[in-house]
């Protein structure tokens, strides 16, 4: 909202809010909300010229004030000898708000309600003078004790409101504050995840490309054909500059995204806050009906937050689609997070469940294996790729020293993750949490 809309606001509002008043003293002087309105938009508009809108304010509320009058069946000259006094008020605020006392500025409330009070009770004084003036009346000391009063309260008023505006834009700002970072957790383990497969593929990447080297030396002490020497010469330097971009965009990810999170730590109950809001979005997009709950006994402090998260993610993904594949509008995934005593140690076990169509046996020993996937198409022929199970396992042992184990039935999928506690690193011991 540009500053011209802003003031426009203000002054309309405000001159519409001169409609509801009190009258005090003598005729024609009021206690207006006009008033009241006017001291909260120059908070609230900061960057607002306040000389500028309260001599508009000063122009326009007394002048609708008097067209209400007028078209109530009152008398012009009655009408505008009750109202055009306002303006004195309004030019004198404008005067004493925006030039006078301007140097106690905004930000101190103390400071701002002094500004209030003296601003309203030297403009009244001047607006009661005025009136006083032309009904050739005394200035008594009760009712200047009056205007003190009023001052008093009414500039109560405004920074009470402005002390709520303030504290419901503080509150709007944390909660969006806290979205972003919600958002933000979720893309960096997206991005943690596929640079632990990118960084994989670079060892492969980096095989590959000596055995083409290694090949393109064998055919020249064969005195192979020119055209296969140059070939696989090619090929090598090609795999050796997609390497070099890999590494780039390794570097580019962890520089200047991932390193902003290095050294910060997420504790497992804002994880699950954190993935049921995603669930909870990628459950509407697919216009599925599918009920998420967690539970958990101890709330650990994750310092590998970003690989848990991507754990978690891809096996809760798993169970989407395979709930959206059979089971779209009864279907429910439940996370819970338990401790157990192993050896006289002690581990934190969590066990993603779903009551999807479960996995056929013959298919568990390859379940983990890179490629595999149940999710074929039948139309096109296309087959996923299967990285999400195998991004599991190997993030759950690389990171945690953890295990992941898988058990099938009628009702449903169990994916059980077994880590120590002690790579969780326990922060407290709280009662069992359900949501």
């Amino acid at each position: 909202m540009n500053k011209n809309i802003r003031l426009f606001l203000m002054v309309a509002v405000s001159s519409i809010a001169s409609q509801i008043y009190l009258n005090m003293f003598v005729d024609g002087f009021i206690i207006a909300l006009s008033v009241v309105m006017m001291g909260i938009f120059l908070y609230i508009f900061k960057d607002l010229e306040s000389t500028i809108a309260c001599m508009l304010i000063g122009i326009f509320s007394p002048l609708f004030r008097l067209l209400v009058m007028l078209w109530n069946g009152g008398e012009l000259i009655n009408s505008a000898y009750l109202c055009l006094p306002d303006m004195a008020f309004f030019f004198s605020y404008a005067l004493f708000f925006g030039i006078v006392f301007r140097n106690l500025g905004y930000r101190s409330y103390k400071k701002y309600y002094v500004r209030l009070v003296l601003s309203e009770f030297l403009s009244n004084c001047v607006e009661i003078t005025v009136r006083f003036i032309m009904l050739n009346e005394f200035f008594t000391i009760n009712r200047l004790s009056g205007l003190i009063l009023l001052a008093l309260l009414r500039s109560f008023f405004i920074l009470l409101v402005c002390i709520s505006t303030d504290l419901y834009r503080s509150l709007l700002e944390k909660t969006e504050h806290e979205e972003n970072y919600k958002k933000l957790v979720l893309m960096a383990s997206t991005f943690n995840s596929e640079v632990y497969f990118m960084e994989k593929n670079m060892n492969e990447i980096e095989d590959i490309m000596k055995n083409a080297f290694t090949l393109y030396r064998q055919l020249e002490q064969d005195n192979a054909p020119k055209e296969l020497q140059h070939l696989s010469l090619e090929i090598a330097k090609d795999i050796h500059e997609v390497k070099k971009g890999y590494k780039r965009v390794i570097k580019g990810i962890q520089d200047n995204f991932l390193s902003d999170y290095e050294g910060t730590s997420l504790s497992l109950q804002d994880i699950l806050k954190i993935l049921s809001v995603d669930v909870e979005k990628s459950v509407s997009a697919a216009n599925m009906v599918t009920a998420f709950s967690y539970s958990l006994e101890t709330n650990y402090m994750i310092e590998n937050h970003f690989a848990f998260m991507s754990i978690l993610r891809n096996l809760v993904s798993n169970s989407i689609d395979a709930l959206e594949e059979k089971n779209p509008f009864h279907g429910y995934i439940r996370i819970i997070c338990r401790d157990k005593i192993i050896d006289d140690k002690k581990y934190c076990i969590i066990e993603v469940k779903d009551n999807g169509p479960g996995i056929h046996e013959d298919m568990m020993e390859a379940l983990f294996e890179p490629g595999f996937s149940t999710k074929f198409n039948e139309e096109t022929g296309d087959i996923n790729r299967g990285l999400g199970l195998t991004l599991v396992r190997d993030l759950l042992a690389e990171h945690f020293n953890g295990t992941v184990s898988v058990s099938c039935s009628r009702q449903g999928s169990v994916f059980t993750l077994t880590i120590s506690a002690e790579k969780l690193q326990i922060n407290t011991d709280s009662p069992e949490r359900e949501v």
